[in-house]
């Protein structure tokens, strides 16, 4: 009995202090210096705490600055949504309002109109917020451009790249989620789930909870894990956990849930596809709080004090316990999966494999953190500079082509095409401002949405693109020559609606 304590004590010895010279019951490679996944390059970007200009770096040179922010950013909260297509961070700040960076320009903007209780993005660009008022409104950046007030209970918000906002709520003893298409004013589609309880615990739940990852947006409601398809608005998954759900992270395909249960030192394993739990994983503590690694090779786990639960999600077995407060930014892990965790005013990265400290970047913890794959700071190739040349793709309305040997007032011209034209612009214009009104993925709520519209005399026309593999339909006025013009003609309309800076 006595040597087989004394075993124990050695072995304990060695995990906590990560030493020990017989290794070899260890995985091969596990001391291996990390590396980072091909693809996008990894970025480092970091201000300070306080608020001031925001750097990046190309990971792992943390010392090489590629960009500086042009102004100077709010105290960071957390960040909520990033677009590579036009280089757009949202954030929420300190105080709770919503901030845009936009990465390309080094601009900052900060909307400080209202009290702000959640806030999601599904691309940097628009930030959908809802209000203590209990109002929905949208911030983009030519400003906030649309206001709602709901009929249906809000406490959770889902931006999706569409443009449309899915939005749950708690009503008595359900959840409501439901599905809203700026700048309509009509719940479009709604689903209810009957979860048992009192409304205050459910709120608090869902809030607590919410979450989305591919075409999926989840909660726990109370003991349940709902997930809800995005695309028709159904029912992806319903699963009695049996306990209080307190957290829930997904794997980055969506596969797997792992689910924190009040009072438990455990996680629970929900499978998308069998639809029950299948697993378990036992932890050290009671976790708190859950943060996926974006590549899905670990799960951190906030436990008691400044300890943090880091799961291999290859085994799902817990590899240890770091030290670390417990931010909205960190602990983090990096791009070759290191995991960087706070230790006073430093920031220490440890290894993926045996948490043993790799680096430490002295005064890192003063600093807010935040990574992303991304090209855009790569030199630009020189024929991206060249003037736009736009082809036409589809059929406009014959007004369109009715001057098309003569000159024209390309301002007024462009605003002609009606609510059946759809088309594209095929002529280049200079210093031009367009009022859009909507961006769908539907034709037919796109004429519906331009048969309401009408300014100056000028119905809108609808334009067309490809995103994504699929066809946006935009409602639209213009071009403008000013934003002036532009403005005045959106403020006519009565409607809520958007200046963007070129033709559509």
């Amino acid at each position: 009995m006595r040597t087989l304590i004394a075993t124990a004590l050695v072995l304990l010895a060695c995990g906590v202090a990560g030493g020990c010279a017989d290794r070899s019951s260890r995985p091969s490679g596990a001391d291996a210096t990390p590396s980072i996944p091909g693809g996008p390059d990894p970025i480092v970007l970091r201000v300070s705490r306080d608020g001031g200009v925001m750097t990046a770096t190309r990971y792992p040179d943390l010392d090489s600055t590629l960009w500086r922010s042009s102004a100077r950013l709010p105290a960071l909260d957390r960040i909520i949504g990033f677009g590579a297509e036009d280089g757009y961070l949202a954030a929420v700040d300190t105080s709770g309002a919503p901030v845009r960076i936009d990465i390309r320009l080094g601009t900052v903007t900060t909307s400080r109109k209202d009290d702000v209780a959640v806030a999601s993005s599904a691309d940097g660009g628009a930030i959908y917020a809802l209000t203590t008022d209990g109002e929905i409104t949208r911030y983009t950046p030519s400003g906030g451009d649309w206001r709602f007030t709901p009929t249906l209970p809000a406490h959770a918000l889902y931006a999706q790249a569409d443009g449309s906002l899915i939005v749950a709520g708690a009503k008595g003893d359900r959840a409501i989620v439901w599905r809203v298409r700026p700048p309509g004013q009509d719940v479009t589609d709604s689903l209810s789930f009957n979860i048992g309880g009192d409304e205050t615990t459910l709120r608090k739940s869902l809030g607590a909870t919410a979450g989305a990852v591919g075409d999926r947006v989840f909660f726990g409601g109370n003991d349940e894990v709902i997930a809800v398809r995005t695309r028709d608005l159904a029912k992806a998954l319903e699963v009695d956990i049996g306990d209080p759900v307190t957290a829930i992270a997904a794997t980055p395909s969506g596969d797997r849930l792992f689910v924190a249960i009040e009072h438990e030192e455990l996680l629970r394993v929900v499978d998308r596809f069998e639809e029950g739990v299948k697993g378990k994983i036992t932890l050290p503590g009671v976790p708190r709080a859950l943060r996926m690694d974006p590549m899905g090779r670990v799960l951190l786990a906030r436990g008691g004090a400044d300890s943090v639960y880091v799961i291999s999600l290859g085994s799902d077995a817990v590899i240890g316990v770091v030290r670390s407060e417990w931010r909205g930014d960190l602990p983090l892990v990096l791009p070759d999966g290191a995991i960087a965790t706070t230790r006073g005013e430093d920031v220490v990265f440890a290894h993926p494999s045996t948490l043993a400290d790799m680096r430490t970047v002295d005064g890192g913890a003063n600093q807010f953190w935040y990574t992303l794959r991304w090209n855009g700071f790569r030199p630009r190739a020189a024929g991206l500079d060249q003037p736009v040349k736009f082809r036409t793709s589809a059929p406009r309305d014959s007004v369109d082509y009715a001057d098309s040997a003569a000159a024209r007032d390309p301002a007024r011209d462009s605003a002609r095409g009606g609510a059946g034209a759809i088309g594209r612009a095929d002529t280049p214009v200079a210093s031009a401002f367009t009022v859009s009104f909507a961006a769908v993925l539907d034709e037919k709520q796109a004429r519906q949405v331009a048969s309401r519209i009408r300014a100056d005399g000028e119905t809108p026309r609808i334009t067309t693109s490809d995103r994504a593999g699929k066809t946006l339909y935009r409602v639209v006025l213009g071009p403008y020559p000013t934003r002036a013009d532009a403005e005045r003609v959106g403020k006519a309309s009565g409607q809520s609606y958007w200046i963007f800076e070129g033709a559509p």
